[in-house]
């Protein structure tokens, strides 16, 4: 429950402030009574049964240094975030107590400094011009997704004859060895993969037949090798084939539209296909403008960055780095062992992009509060009831997943932060530079 607090806010620096706050008597007292009850439960004293034994008592088993630190901290813990919203401050670190003076039955008076999120002079957030790339939806592409809903709808039969081809399917007794020991994580006593080019371990078994068993070496030199343990050796690969099974296609004509999908005939098909191309070209376009023009506006905007909130961006590109390994049942830290990298070396090939992605997250939310974005309660449930819909769940079981944690707040984020984003469009020009799929991605740069 928050409460009313006596705060005073004193800037001591660029981006760094001292706030004074004051805690009233009856909550030292609380806060000490609160104590004291559950050292009474947790401490054993001899000769006292536990949770009987006398506060005096207590107090001079446990001493006074340690009952002032700890009920201080538990104090400090519970008022800070009530100082905080009370004040409207925007801690961007963590706070260091720098004087306190604790006694029980007085006023308790302390004062946490910390960084806050600097303040943004003049920015230009108008009236900027961008040219970015737009997908130009043609037949070639939508025969594209065509061929990758025929594959989906493909059936797989067995070759009882015929040789291995590239994109059949095969399933055998694999048996890999590395510096002369057959090696476990490759080895596979009935081993089922798709045959392609791309697969350059399995590129000898071309033309092999069901029954039939090879031998043969691979150079793992590739760069798609180099974060593998296996990286500048050679492995030693003996294959059984056993079982060969060869995709067929449906045709496209319109019992195949049927089949996918609530569509009469293929005509139908290809619209929905080409509408929703169009539909994610134009979403795909104006997230490339809008970055494009906070990059203009980032460029002519100073901030000075508070370190610990560099780091902190940096803390979140490597911890979903971290994560990403974890769902290959590895981790960062023996990828970095495996490349011999060293960690803080790592952390800092991420600084350039965190100063830049800080200071954007700054101007957005600089840009919103300058020209008042609020999400309104109906834009809110609106926003709700279309997540509803697109989960297969009801309003209300959404609304319950929401309210718990930060769920309801960071949706409120998301929100505002894509108004600030149509705010920006809007007052901004852009043109697009309509290109074929073969030449869309050339030159981006990998996120």
């Amino acid at each position: 429950m928050s409460m009313q607090l006596k705060t005073q806010v004193q800037e001591i620096g660029p981006n760094k402030v001292a706030l004074t706050v004051e805690v009233g008597k009856e909550q030292v007292s609380a806060a000490y009574d609160h104590f004291f009850q559950r050292a009474a439960r947790t401490i054993k004293i001899p000769g006292f049964r536990p949770g009987k034994a006398p506060r005096p008592v207590l107090a001079k088993f446990i001493g006074p240094d340690a009952i002032r630190e700890q009920v201080e901290e538990e104090l400090v813990n519970q008022v800070y975030p009530d100082a905080i919203r009370q004040t409207k401050l925007h801690p961007v670190s963590d706070f260091s107590v720098e004087e306190s003076n604790l006694a029980e039955g007085e006023c308790f008076t302390f004062k946490a400094t910390f960084d806050v999120r600097p303040k943004l002079g003049d920015i230009n957030y108008r009236g900027h011009t961008v040219t970015v790339k737009r997908l130009d939806v043609d037949d070639e592409l939508i025969g594209k997704v065509l061929e990758q809903r025929r594959e989906q709808f493909g059936k797989t039969v067995p070759v009882e004859d015929g040789e291995l081809q590239f994109n059949d399917y095969f399933m055998g007794k694999v048996a890999v060895s590395c510096d002369g020991v057959e090696d476990a994580e490759l080895s596979e006593e009935k081993g089922y993969h798709k045959f392609t080019e791309d697969g350059r371990m399995y590129l000898p078994m071309k033309g092999m037949k069901p029954g039939e068993t090879r031998s043969f070496t691979y150079e793992a030199n590739t760069d798609a090798d180099k974060d593998s343990k296996y990286f500048g050796k050679t492995l030693d690969i003996n294959v059984t084939l056993e079982r060969i099974s060869r995709p067929t296609l449906p045709a496209l004509n319109d019992e195949f539209a049927k089949e996918v999908g609530d569509f009469a005939t293929l005509d139908e098909l290809k619209a929905k296909i080409r509408k929703d191309l169009e539909e994610h070209a134009v979403k795909d376009g104006e997230e490339r403008a809008v970055d494009e023009i906070l990059k203009e506006v980032v460029a002519k905007t100073h901030v000075d960055l508070p370190s610990a909130m560099v780091e902190r961006t940096i803390d979140y590109f490597v911890s979903n780095i971290d994560r990403r390994w974890r769902q290959f049942n590895s981790s960062l830290s023996e990828f970095l062992k495996r490349s011999n990298k060293d960690y803080k070396a790592f952390r800092e090939e991420f600084r350039e992009k965190a100063e830049f992605e800080t200071k954007v997250m700054l101007v957005v939310d600089e840009i919103g509060e300058r020209e008042k974005i609020e999400v309104s309660d109906a834009e809110f449930r609106a926003e709700v009831e279309k997540r509803a819909s697109d989960y297969g769940m009801t309003v209300d079981k959404l609304m319950e997943h929401l309210s718990k944690g930060d769920g309801e707040e960071n949706l409120r984020h998301t929100v505002r932060d894509r108004q600030i984003r149509e705010f920006l469009l809007k007052n901004n020009t852009v043109h697009y530079d309509m290109v074929k799929e073969a030449e869309f991605n050339k030159g981006d740069n990998a996120q």
